[in-house]
């Protein structure tokens, strides 16, 4: 698994990692401060800043993969998004995984470990869960980005 170019960026720019002088800027979002989803808060104004690495780190076990088609909406994962991973071989019942199956087609699912196989079910009634002998986890999805 690779990341696409556009998945790179979208890291590299949230972490900070293209900046040519990382003393020129800090790097992420500014993280301005806090907004209220139901009755509203007093607006104070913060002058922090938000990245990808300071909510997943930077070791080598983390990357993003932009997610194509629709299978996981019923877990509000949509086309276009980004999901944020963590590289293992192991899941738990439940976890949303990158799976490898046959040893060359990834998708991502939620994993269930069965008796005689691995189910990866999809949050989309339309589709069918895959069942299979052949399966590996890649890695456990840890985070989502998705651009409005």
């Amino acid at each position: 698994m690779k990341l696409t170019s556009k998945a790179q960026k979208l890291l590299n720019t949230l972490t900070g990692g293209d900046q040519a002088d990382p003393n020129s800027s800090p790097a992420g979002i500014r993280l301005a401060g806090k907004v209220a989803a139901g009755a509203p808060i007093e607006a104070i104004e913060q002058k922090d800043n938000l990245s990808l690495a300071s909510h997943f780190g930077t070791n080598g076990d983390t990357f993003a993969l932009e997610v194509t088609g629709d299978s996981m909406i019923g877990d509000d994962i949509c086309d276009g998004d980004y999901v944020i991973c963590r590289r293992t071989p192991t899941a738990r019942n439940g976890q949303l995984v990158i799976a490898i199956t046959d040893n060359e087609n990834a998708t991502l699912k939620r994993f269930y470990k069965e008796k005689t196989a691995v189910r990866l079910q999809p949050s989309n009634d339309a589709y069918d869960p895959i069942y299979s002998k052949n399966c590996r986890v890649e890695a456990v999805v840890v985070g989502l980005v998705r651009k409005l």
